[in-house]
């Protein structure tokens, strides 16, 4: 998982939802796809879920009446998603050797070295805060993205941690233990945390959203362009039956002249009057509909604009201060017949924390340009490698 987001699928919401409520407090027995929870008393939820049965469904509307759906877009779901929005319960955790496995960066993986033999030395502790906001980016009309998705904040230096975040995933993902190791976090120290991540999440979402609202512009116009000539057809059909009736009202006060009998030209007066009666209602509704034309179509356009809309919803549903390991990852690095040993600054959780380069040009190492070895020189494959 690279970009630290979780589509609302079932798996993270059944993944969420199992968080959420034994943060309450909750116990959850299982039975298959159904779960039965009970809650303590001073539980603080607003939902009542002490005895209630849920379900993991793939449509929320198929459940048996009583039972609450886990499913994306679920009423139950999105109440519990916005009462942890309010709550934004905390937890901690703590990263060691025993609980996250040694990840080596691309650079090295990608390349033609080996690592014969790897220790990673713990100095000191860093501290993080991982937040899971429920991202929501819609428009009334045709589009809906939800995601669950964390960022990682540094508490040192409030510098983002992708990495973090992504193993932070991977961790409630392969349902490791509860997240209650480790360190609390004072409430200065979360909402200042809080506070960047949120500005981060809006600044790497800000692609999307622009897509997005390009999109729906897109729409709204072609919403309007297609109204606006319907409105002319209309104007044109009105115009057409207007000279109609016309011409019959014209038929029928000719007859009016020449009936021989009075009864006859009763009938025709009655006529003309029905007949001159529905000429003014299109001569009304003509009027009105150039009237719009001419303004432009005022109502329609805030109508449709209202329609095609853009909300875009970010909010915190959960946050856990994490303390994770710093340190030196000391490496032996074999390639043919020659070994070197090497030392980056390293942190769990994290990777390598320092940018690698070239011995030799200075290029920075990456996954396209791996480590390769030249004596005991450490040098890109692709720049330097001869």
């Amino acid at each position: 998982m690279t970009d630290a987001a979780l589509a609302v699928t079932e798996r993270a919401v059944e993944r969420f939802t199992e968080t959420y409520l034994k943060s309450l407090g909750a116990e959850i027995t299982k039975e298959g796809r159904q779960w039965t929870v009970s809650l303590p008393e001073d539980a603080p939820t607003d939902l009542e879920l002490d005895g209630a049965v849920l379900e993991i469904i793939d449509e929320p509307n198929d459940v048996e009446e009583g039972v609450f759906a886990i499913a994306p877009e679920s009423p139950f779901v999105e109440r519990m998603l916005d009462e942890a929005a309010d709550r934004t319960p905390t937890g901690s955790l703590a990263l060691t050797g025993e609980r996250v496995e040694i990840q080596l960066p691309p650079w090295l993986t990608n390349g033609p070295v080996d690592v014969v033999d790897q220790t990673f030395t713990p100095y000191y502790d860093r501290r993080a805060v991982c937040a899971l906001f429920h991202v929501g980016i819609e428009t009334v009309s045709e589009y809906q993205r939800e995601e669950l998705h964390a960022v990682a904040i540094d508490l040192n230096d409030h510098e983002e941690r992708p990495p973090l975040a992504d193993t932070y995933l991977e961790l409630t993902d392969d349902g490791q233990p509860e997240l209650d190791e480790g360190r609390a976090i004072d409430e200065k120290e979360l909402t200042d945390a809080l506070d960047v991540a949120y500005t981060t999440l809006e600044d790497e979402l800000s692609s999307t959203v622009r897509e997005t609202r390009e999109r729906a512009t897109r729409a709204a116009e072609v919403e309007l362009d297609e109204y606006r000539q319907f409105v002319r057809q209309r104007r044109d059909e009105l115009s057409d039956e207007i000279d109609s009736l016309t011409t019959r009202i014209e038929d029928v006060t000719e007859t009016i002249g020449t009936a021989s009998q009075q009864e006859e030209r009763v009938e025709a007066l009655r006529k003309r009057k029905k007949l001159r009666a529905e000429r003014d209602d299109l001569r009304s509704e003509l009027d009105d509909l150039t009237t719009k034309i001419e303004a432009g179509f005022p109502d329609k356009r805030q109508e449709i604009r209202e329609r095609h809309a853009l909300t875009v919803r970010l909010r915190p549903v959960a946050a856990t201060a994490v303390s994770y390991e710093r340190g030196d990852l000391d490496l032996t690095l074999g390639a043919g017949e020659t070994t070197i040993s090497k030392s980056y600054g390293y942190a769990l959780g994290v990777g390598v924390v320092e940018e690698v380069a070239c011995d030799r040009c200075g290029q920075q190492l990456t996954a396209e340009n791996p480590l390769d070895l030249d004596g005991k020189q450490t040098v890109g494959a692709a720049c330097c490698d001869d």
